[in-house]
């Protein structure tokens, strides 16, 4: 880093890109002895050479700086207006679209120009062959979260995912993912989650599936208010399998019996398990307010009281020296669930 300042006026468009992608890959971004940074020096310099930056050079760039989780707003403004000044994105692949919106949401970067663009491209498409299940559940997700609205390409992603034949070459955490961004983005279309939930429940097992994915599917389903006992059948009864729930971080694990209890799929099996995780921790410290909550809230709303679980809970409360960061939603919802759960804990 600190070798290449000095002749960093003599490096071309893909080497600019190439050596943010260097340090992006391995998540870092070196500060100089001036106090200056890498990125910054980059940034600077590429802007003026935009016009020599081919499309993986632009997607590459926009990517490696929201890895790195490096700002540069006025370097995204500059990418997005000169993508969005392109006749047309024919020479851009699907990872560079994927890695492009990825890349602005996870920047925080607000551009509707340029998600328009990339979208309207996408719509215009004979077919979306070229685009893997990754490529897929990265641009949707993206649009998702960043709450750009385009139902014609979630149109078009959803018709094509319900038209193949299998979804055995998309993998668990995509699968989940574009179910999870459809939810977020509030499109209903019945075929695609079912043509989703079909393949889950057909797999021999769910190896395949890590804890996000199973928080996220179950999560997206209960979301948007789609039924299907099977499904849900069929992941709570891997979870019940496994040896122990020490891959489920706090937030996955609340969010997983919250979406069983708002679903109305109370299958005891699963609360009795990840209550008896709970209750085994040596400590809740690892849980936030709102995982603490949702958690209680659930167990509460499925009729399934656990007391050495409620227990467990309120004395990790009690010994909070203050409850700041529970809002006056997590209180009463607290509250709410140890009444309901029919248990009192004067103290508490």
């Amino acid at each position: 880093a600190k070798e290449s300042i000095p002749i960093l006026a003599k490096f071309d468009a893909r080497q600019l890109a190439n050596l943010a992608y260097a340090y992006a890959l391995i998540e870092y971004a070196p500060k100089l002895d001036d106090g200056s940074a890498l990125f910054d020096h980059i940034a600077e310099r590429s802007i003026p050479q935009l016009g020599k930056f081919n499309c993986q050079d632009l997607s590459n760039t926009v990517w490696a700086f929201g890895k790195a989780q490096v700002s540069s707003p006025l370097l995204f403004e500059k990418v997005a207006n000169h993508i969005v000044a392109l006749d047309q994105l024919s020479d851009f692949i699907p990872q560079n679209f994927s890695n492009t919106v990825w890349a602005f949401e996870k920047a925080g970067v607000s551009h509707p120009l340029l998600f328009k663009k990339v979208a309207d491209h996408v719509v215009g498409l004979d077919s979306l062959r070229p685009f893997n299940g990754q490529d897929i559940s990265i641009i949707t997700l993206a649009f998702a979260k960043a709450k750009v609205s385009h139902p014609a390409l979630f149109e078009k992603v959803a018709n094509h995912i319900v038209a193949l034949d299998s979804l055995r070459t998309i993998n668990g955490q995509d699968v989940a993912n574009i179910t999870l961004a459809y939810a977020k983005a509030e499109i209903t279309h019945p075929a695609l989650f079912n043509k989703v939930a079909n393949h889950i429940v057909e797999l021999d097992n769910l190896g395949a599936f890590d804890p996000q994915a199973f928080s996220n599917t179950v999560w997206a389903f209960e979301k948007a208010g789609v039924s299907h006992p099977t499904l849900f059948e069929k992941i709570a009864g891997h979870i019940v399998s496994l040896d122990d729930l020490r891959s489920f971080d706090p937030q996955a694990l609340s969010n997983i019996v919250l979406a069983y209890a708002k679903a109305g799929e109370t299958h005891p099996g699963l609360f009795e398990k990840v209550a008896n995780h709970i209750v085994e921790l040596d400590h809740l410290n690892d849980f936030n307010s709102q995982s603490l909550t949702n958690t209680v809230w659930a167990f509460a709303k499925a009729g399934h009281s656990q007391p050495a679980l409620f227990d467990k809970v309120a004395t990790h409360i009690l010994s909070l020296n203050s409850l700041h960061t529970f809002n006056s939603k997590n209180c009463s919802q607290v509250l709410w669930g140890y009444s309901t759960a029919k248990i009192i804990n004067v103290s508490f």
